[in-house]
């Protein structure tokens, strides 16, 4: 029995017996039949009532149930009484008591309650880590020449206190000898590494965490289609209303002359400037009218536009004769058929889009004018055709370039969340190490939390591809289950970097800076932000061996590109993955063996 009460909050007071029990080795019937017995030695309530609605006092007791549980020939105790009331501590030592009389068993407590002691047959007195006597309390006491133990221990501090000289040889550990033998097992397991029935009171218990935590249950499967469906939602849309300002020197009475303009049809001697604003505002682009170029300057720097179109005085006339002159027009029509654009480039995406936009909705009003002038159209067209691409659309999508890469993401992250917050939280509370103690092995614990995990990650990639290929329409040309199959194995990555991290770490805060800590690396370098070809020359070099790189160019290969598994760039992301899962779990055999267990640093 622990100091700390070491329970699962979210289970029954019978749940925590039959947990237990099935790693002490016992049968349902004797589980039964001793928490009767319990129940009512220790005052307990109802065996249904969850761990978590009992009282401090009581969680304690129900934690020295459970060292009680399996009639054990060797009890070690920490504190058993401490938060107890008179009574019920006395009646715990009768039981240990007669547990040691009659049963003749072994029982080890440590108490800073010194005069409670005086019930066990030896006692050892400690002070600053050194042992200062250990005798029965009668002969303790009698060569002190004390009536109670707390002044046997008085007497020999000051004795202590006398031979070291100073407080301060007390921090002056006593040295034993360390015997060069194996790691000790618990006798419960008989050296097996596994055992069916302790593989299945963990599966059980972990799945009654689940169950019994339903927010934590609502985070897990919610989070992946509130992440797919946000990112869908916000990111890789084209901005909308963006406003420009419109300097027209050329209409008297401004952008309203352009009502009495046809729209179509070969009027040369009309603005030309109005039908290039209708094209314009086919790009769903807000135009303001501004009387000036100084105002127009003004209402950019006051950051109430995106940028400037200036039409001159007579640039409609200007453009026709550069048209008809071609090859012999004078440099002085050149620049007034001009269209002037300033922009704001300090968003570049934004500043890339509108002079996109501007571009191909010039070259759109300039072709409308040759066809209705029956003009030749290719006359103004640049000698180049884009045909329709090998692979994707003509006008790609930020979104779709990036869908893999947030799906692998999600993938390795949300496996990630889930084994820290679940094992560290064992780990930190003393469960995992007393489940541990009491015969649960390393590979039974790492397999049953695998097999939730795994029935988690399921659900999880189900919904995320359900959201990104179904409900949003990203393109998806290739093999499903090569697909399914690799989100799978980069989730058990995230599971191994997640035991890793929950073995690192003794606290949640540093389990977060390990988690962000490496969150945003692996994300700038996956391919999410931006093309991997667009990077440094030197992170370009390394990057391709993270755990996210390969296994991103994977997933756009397979979704995008329709690729198979025969492929190097499909199966360049399977041996990446597989690679790191066997990184990260040689990562955990050494730390365990470097920390001699998973328990937490105290």
């Amino acid at each position: 029995m622990p100091q700390d009460v070491a329970l699962f909050s979210t289970m029954s007071i019978l749940e925590t017996f039959l947990y237990y029990g099935r790693l002490y080795g016992m049968s349902r019937r004797e589980v039964y039949s001793r928490t009767e017995e319990l129940i009512r030695l220790l005052e307990l309530k109802s065996a249904g009532t969850i761990i978590d609605k009992l009282s401090g006092g009581q969680q304690r007791r129900v934690s020295f149930a459970i060292a009680l549980l399996h009639d054990p020939d060797l009890l070690i105790l920490d504190e058993p009484t401490v938060g107890l009331d008179p009574v019920l501590s006395h009646s715990i030592w009768e039981h240990l008591l007669k547990l040691t009389s009659n049963d003749k068993k072994s029982i080890i407590i440590t108490t800073h309650y010194i005069e409670e002691a005086r019930q066990a047959h030896v006692v050892g007195l400690m002070r600053g880590g050194v042992l200062l006597a250990e005798e029965s309390p009668n002969q303790l006491m009698a060569s002190c020449g004390c009536d109670s133990l707390e002044q046997a221990f008085l007497e020999l501090s000051a004795r202590q206190q006398q031979t070291n000289g100073s407080e301060e040889d007390l921090d002056q550990k006593e040295v034993y000898p360390e015997k060069q033998k194996p790691p000790p097992r618990s006798p419960l397991h008989n050296g097996d590494v596994f055992a069916t029935t302790r593989f299945i009171a963990q599966l059980i218990k972990n799945l009654f965490f689940m169950w019994r935590n339903k927010p934590m249950m609502l985070f897990l499967f919610g989070l992946p289609i509130l992440q797919c469906t946000l990112y869908n939602l916000a990111i890789g849309r084209d901005p909308k209303g963006l406003k420009l300002a419109v300097v027209n020197q050329e209409l008297e009475h401004g952008l309203s002359d352009c009502v009495h303009i046809p729209a179509t049809g070969c009027h040369l001697d009309l603005p030309l400037s109005c039908r290039y604003v209708d094209h314009i505002r086919t790009k769903t682009l807000s135009l303001v009218e501004v009387e000036s170029l100084e105002k127009a300057e003004a209402v950019v720097r006051g950051n109430g536009v995106w940028g400037i179109i200036h039409f001159g005085h007579n640039y409609s006339e200007a453009l026709v004769r550069r048209i008809e002159d071609f090859q012999d027009a004078e440099e002085d029509i050149i620049e007034d058929a001009m269209v002037n654009v300033k922009l704001d480039m300090s968003n570049q995406y934004i500043g890339n889009l509108l002079r996109t936009d501007l571009l191909t909705s010039y070259a759109s009003f300039l072709r409308e004018v040759f066809r209705d002038c029956q003009w030749p159209e290719q006359a103004i067209d640049i000698p180049i055709r884009i045909e329709d691409p090998i692979y994707g659309t003509r006008r790609p999508s930020f979104l779709h370039f990036a869908s893999p890469a947030v799906i692998i993401v999600f993938e390795f992250y949300l496996p990630v969340m889930f084994t820290v917050g679940v094992l560290l939280q064992e780990k930190m509370a003393g469960i995992l190490e007393r489940s541990m103690v009491a015969g649960l092995t390393a590979l039974e614990m790492v397999l049953a939390h695998s097999l939730i995990q795994f029935m988690v990650l399921l659900v999880q990639t189900g919904a995320m591809l359900f959201v990104m290929y179904q409900v949003f329409d990203s393109p998806f040309i290739g093999d499903f289950y090569w697909t399914t199959g690799l989100l799978l194995l980069q989730g058990l990555c995230g599971m191994c970097y997640g035991f890793l991290v929950s073995i690192i770490a003794d606290t949640m805060y540093t389990a977060s800076f390990l988690g962000m800590g490496s969150f945003f690396p692996l994300c700038l370098t996956s391919g999410m932000v931006w093309p991997q070809e667009g990077m440094h020359p030197v992170l370009r070099s390394v990057g391709w061996l993270l755990p996210l790189s390969l296994s991103t160019e994977s997933i756009r290969s397979l979704t995008a590109r329709g690729w198979g598994i025969r492929h190097h760039s499909v199966y360049y992301g399977y041996i990446s993955t597989i690679v790191w899962i066997a990184v990260f779990l040689a990562a955990i055999t050494m730390i365990i063996r470097i920390k001699k267990g998973i328990r937490t640093s105290k």
